[in-house]
């Protein structure tokens, strides 16, 4: 029988292409008492597994002589969710510059492990860290059940004990103040950590951030970029971030791209190179896009990480840029890669007519057109629907085209991304005197419907409120400010009438899910979500008998 130990109850993965490697580290643990170990030779195989299987501790080769390196997997897992939050990653690594990787990257593993390891270096790590997991557990239980009210009050009673866990317990506090939207509670937690350790850069960005989502931009930025200008914050990219989406909320456009060029010397990983290959592609600046997406596409090709919109974007600033012949053949090798995507499909039809212009063949282009529409089956604030739109205007087909970038205002007009892509698709096409027509023309009506619905609130019709702006919605299902609109009105119309509606809390929290789709991590998405809640907690009595 094997020996028990107090690491007996963990489920662990080990991640290496050499089989050596992989019952060498399967021998370690067995050394620590833990005897469910799973195996993975690739990035792949590893992400299929943890999709299926629920971990305690993830030991990955950081060089794994495949398509992606243990890295690329761990951010790929952290952005996509996949790893549970009292999940351990080591990274093992016989390379002694990781840890300058590793500080210089999106997400940190909890540990990293120099080879040659042993039983013992694997010992004191998992000591470590599980001391902190089971100190932290009421609060990360209270997480995992996305009680997050619950998480605070849970690192409230932590820091009452004035322990070794409280600034751990502050971090966890300020980044849940955040997601509640909770932004001065937020301020007055990293202030306080801030106290206790001046230079303490998580809290830095935490303030920095506060700032952010409490609309301050100017202190935002200020704040971030005094973190950059340190020695050890010049590679803090999410400080960047902060930055650059501070002056894209102001308005500068330009300044946050320039920004995230910065970030991406800084840290020239697939991520960063595709933020901004995107900024730089919205810019106008085509050479800049075609470099970065041509980087990714080097980076990502045939790993867990690859994404078919890097494909699309690089083939359509090649057509840009006048290079029909080589859009046209990695729309090819792309349609072979993605085959099972028929999104891909039909954007990359509505890029190959654009081409098929370009290179002189109109009568393709045509047979082309004609696929591409029966593809698309209503026009949306997208990539796609710009692309078709571009492409019915170098076609000739003018009216189809206006009314497709019309289409793409309406469907989200309050997201200066898109207006900026319509902008350019008109100037390139020759119509850049119909830019503040479409554009604004668009916009305005939409914002004519949400002002109406706004207004019979505010004169107490109530019910012809909701109706409004349901219509909308209906109209429009995925304009994130319709859909901003509609949540806050249905709930101011919650608390006029002071009574419990089943159907129309249910469909503020439809709205709220669709929202987080469209916008995820959203500062004003996670306003609504907070004022949702008091929503709810003023008619508590009635609410708790549903």
């Amino acid at each position: 029988m094997a020996t028990q130990t107090q690491f007996s109850n963990l489920q662990a993965l080990v991640i290496d292409d050499m089989s050596v490697q992989q019952t060498t580290l399967r021998g370690q643990l067995g050394q620590l008492g833990i005897t469910r170990v799973d195996v993975a030779a690739n990035a792949e195989d590893a992400a299929r597994l943890i999709k299926s299987r629920r971990y305690n501790l993830i030991l990955c080769d950081y060089n794994l002589n495949q398509k992606t390196d243990g890295q690329q997997l761990f951010e790929h897992l952290r952005d996509s969710n996949l790893l549970p939050v009292d999940c351990l990653f080591f990274m093992v690594t016989a390379e002694s510059a990781y840890a300058s990787v590793a500080a210089a990257t999106e997400h940190h593993p909890d540990a990293y492990l120099l080879k040659p390891i042993t039983a013992s270096h694997i010992e004191d790590r998992l000591k470590a860290l599980l001391e902190k997991r089971d100190a932290l557990l009421p609060i990360t239980q209270k997480l995992a059940k996305e009680d997050l009210l619950g998480a605070v009050q849970a690192c409230d009673q932590i820091l009452k004990a004035e322990n070794r866990w409280t600034m751990a317990a502050l971090q966890i506090k300020g980044k849940t103040l955040l997601q509640l939207g909770k932004h001065e509670e937020a301020k007055q937690t990293y202030r306080q950590a801030l106290d206790k350790r001046a230079n303490l850069a998580w809290a830095q960005l935490g303030l920095a951030r506060a700032h952010k989502a409490a609309g301050q931009f100017d202190q935002a930025r200020q704040l971030a970029q005094d973190i950059i200008q340190t020695p050890e914050g010049e590679k803090n990219v999410a400080a960047y971030d902060v930055v650059a989406e501070s002056m894209d909320a102001q308005g500068d456009a330009q300044g946050a791209m320039w920004v995230l060029r910065d970030a991406a010397t800084v840290v020239p990983s697939a991520r960063r190179q595709r933020l901004l290959g995107e900024s730089a592609y919205r810019n106008g600046d085509l050479d800049t896009a075609k470099e970065c997406m041509q980087k990714v596409a080097k980076a990502t090709r045939g790993s867990v990480i690859a994404q078919p919109q890097d494909t699309l974007l690089l083939a359509q600033a090649m057509v840009d840029l006048g290079e029909s012949a080589e859009a046209l053949k990695l729309l090819a090798e792309g349609n072979t890669l993605y085959r099972n995507l028929p999104a891909f499909g039909s954007v990359a039809l509505a890029i190959q007519v654009q081409a098929q212009v370009k290179a002189g063949t109109p009568d393709e282009a045509e047979k082309t057109l004609k696929r591409a529409r029966e593809t698309l089956r209503k026009g949306k604030a997208d990539f796609a629907t710009i692309a078709l739109a571009k492409a019915e205007l170098m076609a000739g087909h003018e009216e189809e085209g206006l009314a497709l970038l019309a289409t793409a205002v309406s469907s989200d007009h309050e997201n200066p991304k898109t207006k900026q892509m319509i902008g350019n698709a008109l100037r390139e096409t020759g119509h850049e005197d119909k830019v503040d027509r479409i554009i604004n023309t668009a916009s305005a009506a939409m914002q004519t419907r949400v002002q109406d619905a706004r207004k019979l609130l505010r004169d107490s019709q109530i019910d012809e409120a909701v109706t409004a702006i349901e219509t909308a919605v209906r109209d429009y299902p995925e304009n994130t400010g319709v859909l901003l609109q509609a949540a806050q009105i249905n709930c101011m119309a919650l608390r006029l009438k002071k009574e419990y509606n089943q159907a129309m809390v249910e469909r503020v929290r439809l709205y709220l899910n669709r929202l987080e789709q469209l916008l995820p991590a959203n500062d004003r998405v996670t306003m609504m979500k907070r004022y949702f809640r008091e929503t709810l907690a003023s008619m508590e009595p009635a609410s708790a008998a549903h």
